[in-house]
C-alpha cells in the first residue's frame, strides 16, 4: 500500500463528501476536488522540476490547502517529501537541507523573506527555491504522463527531529511504515464519516498524518491555521467541531481565558493531547472546563500512535489522578512494546527501557548509519523512554532512560520531582532537569509554572521541597517561567529548559 491508492480509495468512496474547509475563506473542497489538487500538483513537479524518483522536495509553510497538497502531492510523485520547521533560524534550516540533499525548496508567500535570507546559502548547495504558488503557472504537455507507481518500500518522507536534548536528525518513513502508522490511527480513534476535526497544530510534522487518517475515514478537516485561544473558541462555535488536537501549552492559555468568556464546546467529543502527558492538576482542571473528553497519544516521530488512551479512560484517571500518572493506554492495532532490562524482557510492573515493534517504526535514521545500529535490532526500536506494563497490558511512562540526574555520585529520577513539585496547589506544572556543576556533577534545578491567579514564593516552594523530598533530590536552581517551552508535539524541550536556569544564574 502507498500514499496514493489510500487516497484514491476516499475518493470513491466519498467523492462529492466536504474534505477540507479553510476557516480563513470558507473554501470547501470536496474529496474529488481535492483528489485533482493533489494529482495536478504531482503533475507540475514532475513537468517543472529536474527531478527523479527519491529525490528530496523541501516544503516550508503553515497549515493551509495549499500546503496539504503539496505534501501529499510531493509523495504521491514518488518524491521524498521534507517538511521543514518554519520556527527554526536560519542556520538550522539549511543546516537540514543540505542534510538531506534536498533538490528543491518550495515555500508559501508568508517566508518570502526567510528565503531571501537563506538565497546565498541555497545557491552554493544548488537548492532551486520556489513559490509554492508559482507551480500554477507550470505548463502541463497535453501528453503530460501520470506520476510514477509508488511501491510499499520506496521513501515517503524525511521527518527532522531533535527530540528533546539531542542534536537534529531525519526519521526515514517509508510508504509502508507511513500507511501502518495510519492504520494504527484509524483502528484507535474510530471516527465517523462526517466526523468534523478542526486543526490549529502544525502540519509539517510527518506529513499531516493524523490529518490525513481523519481524511481517510470520510471526516472533514478544518484548517485553522495558527493557534490563537480567542480564534480557537470562536471557530470551535462556528463549525462545531467534534474533535481537535492539542498540546498543554494550548490548554493552559485557553483556561487562562475561559473564566472571561461563555464560550460554548460542547460539540468537542474527543480533544487529543499528544505525546506529552497532563500533570494531574493540568488534567482535572481541563476536564472542568471541556468534559471527560480528552484522549492521550504516545508515539514518537520515530513510532508515531503506538499507544491510545481514549476519553473513556478519563473517570478512572480523575478518580486516580495519582496512581494513573502517566498512563498512556494500550497499544494500537499494528503495534508491540516491550520493557526490558538491558536484554532481560521484564514481567507486568517492571520498570525499564521501553521497545517498539510494528510496521509503523521507522526505516532509520538519514544516513546516520551508527545511530541506527544503536536503536534498531531484530525489527525492535530503542526508544530512551523508561515504562512499565500493567496487567492490563497498558504502558505507564515513567521518564527518560538518559534523563537521570547524577548529583554528588546519587542518581534522582526528574519525573518524580516533577511530580512533587506538581502536588504544591499553586504550581500548574514543573520540569526538572540536571545543570552542570564542577563541584556536584550536575544540580537538580527546577522551571516551574504557577498556576493563574496563584502567588509563589520561591522560599515557600523549597520549604514545601524540603517535607517531601530527600535532600539531594531537591531543586537547587529555581526559575519560574509563564510556559514550560514545548516541541510541536507538546514534549518539554530540555535544552531550552537548561539555557533559561543557566541564564538565570548568579555570575
Amino acid at each position: 500500500m502507498h500514499i496514493a491508492a489510500l487516497l484514491d480509495q476516499a475518493v470513491r468512496s466519498w467523492p462529492d463528501r466536504c474534505a477540507l474547509v479553510d476557516a480563513d475563506t470558507d473554501r470547501r473542497t470536496s474529496f474529488a476536488e481535492l483528489a485533482d489538487a493533489v494529482s495536478l500538483f504531482s503533475r507540475r513537479l514532475l513537468a517543472g522540476f529536474d527531478t527523479r524518483v527519491g529525490d528530496r522536495i523541501a516544503l516550508l509553510g503553515d497549515s493551509t490547502a495549499d500546503f496539504l497538497c503539496a505534501d501529499y502531492g510531493i509523495m504521491c510523485a514518488g518524491r521524498v517529501r521534507v517538511a521543514l520547521d518554519p520556527a527554526l533560524d536560519t542556520a538550522e534550516l539549511l543546516s537540514q537541507l543540505r542534510d538531506a540533499g534536498a533538490r528543491v525548496l518550495l515555500y508559501c508567500q508568508a517566508y518570502a523573506g526567510r528565503i531571501e535570507a537563506l538565497r546565498p546559502g541555497l545557491d552554493e548547495s544548488g537548492i532551486e527555491a520556489r513559490l509554492l504558488d508559482a507551480l500554477e503557472g507550470i505548463p502541463l504537455p497535453a501528453s503530460s504522463a501520470s506520476p510514477p507507481h509508488c511501491e510499499p518500500d520506496m521513501i515517503a518522507s524525511l521527518n527532522y527531529t531533535g527530540g528533546t536534548t539531542g542534536l537534529p536528525k531525519a526519521v526515514v518513513h517509508t510508504h509502508r511504515s507511513y500507511c501502518a502508522a495510519l492504520r494504527n490511527i484509524m483502528a484507535a480513534r474510530r471516527p465517523w464519516v462526517g466526523d468534523v476535526m478542526l486543526n490549529m497544530r502544525p502540519l509539517w510534522p510527518i506529513a499531516a498524518i493524523l490529518q490525513m487518517a481523519h481524511l481517510l475515514q470520510g471526516g472533514t478537516l478544518v484548517l485553522g491555521s495558527h493557534f490563537e485561544p480567542h480564534r480557537f473558541l470562536e471557530l470551535v462555535a462556528r463549525h462545531r467541531p467534534t474533535c481537535t488536537s492539542l498540546v498543554p501549552t494550548h490548554l493552559v492559555r485557553l483556561l487562562k481565558l475561559l473564566p472571561e468568556l461563555q464560550a460554548d464546546t460542547r460539540s468537542l467529543a474527543c480533544i487529543e493531547v499528544g505525546a506529552a502527558a497532563m500533570p494531574p492538576s493540568l488534567f482535572e482542571q481541563a476536564v472542568a472546563a471541556f468534559g471527560p473528553v480528552f484522549s492521550v497519544i504516545y508515539g514518537l516521530t520515530e513510532a508515531p500512535w503506538t499507544c491510545y488512551r481514549p476519553p473513556s479512560s478519563n473517570a478512572e484517571v480523575l478518580a486516580d489522578p495519582d496512581g494513573t500518572q502517566g498512563l498512556v493506554g494500550p497499544t494500537t492495532e499494528g503495534a508491540t512494546i516491550a520493557v526490558v532490562d538491558g536484554e532481560r524482557r521484564l514481567p507486568p510492573g517492571g520498570i525499564g527501557e521501553l521497545l517498539i515493534r510494528g510496521d509503523h517504526v521507522m526505516q532509520g535514521y538519514w544516513q546516520r548509519p551508527e545511530l541506527n545500529a544503536a536503536v534498531l535490532e531484530d525489527g525492535w526500536f530503542r526508544t530512551g523512554d523508561l515504562g512499565s506494563i500493567d496487567e492490563q497490558g497498558r504502558l505507564r511512562i515513567r521518564g527518560r532512560v538518559k534523563a537521570v540526574i547524577r548529583t554528588g555520585g546519587k542518581s534522582v529520577q526528574p519525573s518524580e520531582v516533577e511530580q512533587t513539585l506538581a502536588e504544591h496547589p499553586a504550581v500548574q506544572e514543573a520540569a526538572v532537569v540536571g545543570i552542570p556543576d564542577a563541584e556536584w556533577g550536575e544540580l537538580v534545578a527546577a522551571a516551574v509554572v504557577v498556576r493563574a491567579g496563584a502567588a509563589l514564593a520561591e522560599d515557600e516552594l523549597a520549604a514545601f521541597c524540603r517535607e517531601r523530598l530527600s535532600a539531594h533530590k531537591r531543586p537547587k536552581l529555581l526559575v519560574f517561567m509563564p510556559l514550560l517551552p514545548r516541541s510541536h508535539y507538546g514534549k518539554v524541550l530540555i535544552r531550552k529548559v537548561q539555557d533559561a536556569i543557566i541564564a538565570s544564574r548568579p555570575a
